[in-house]
């Protein structure tokens, strides 16, 4: 959920710079802050529930909704022209989320001999 807001946050500055509008800011959290918190709840709880699956798997499946919501949001706005960009800092997100998620198999002890 975090990575969610952070990325609606970084997408609505941004836009704001792209358009030269402050108001931009402010219109993109608004509308953006619930489907960016829920999507990345969703999205987070996948990549958890995928940690054992290989990163070359686990990265489409998790930047797929990821990047639909931004295409979903931006079509449902009328800004069809700025989706292509939004989706830098979503692919970032994923990126960063399928790393924290990763699962990790803890390195084996070798077996203990003594010496003599």
């Amino acid at each position: 959920m975090l990575l969610g807001l952070v990325n609606v946050i970084v997408i609505a500055i941004g836009m704001a710079a792209l358009e030269h509008e402050a108001q931009m800011m402010s219109l993109v959290v608004m509308f953006g802050v619930i489907p960016g918190v829920l999507a990345g709840a969703f999205i987070g709880a996948t990549a958890t529930a995928l940690s054992s699956m290989r990163p070359a798997l686990r990265i489409p499946l998790l930047a797929l909704p990821a990047v639909g919501v931004v295409f979903g949001l931006a079509h449902e706005f009328g800004m069809q022209d700025l989706a292509t960009v939004s989706c830098i800092p979503t692919l970032v997100g994923v990126l960063i989320l399928e790393r924290w998620t990763r699962f990790v198999a803890p390195p084996p002890v070798p077996v203990a001999r003594v010496a003599g």
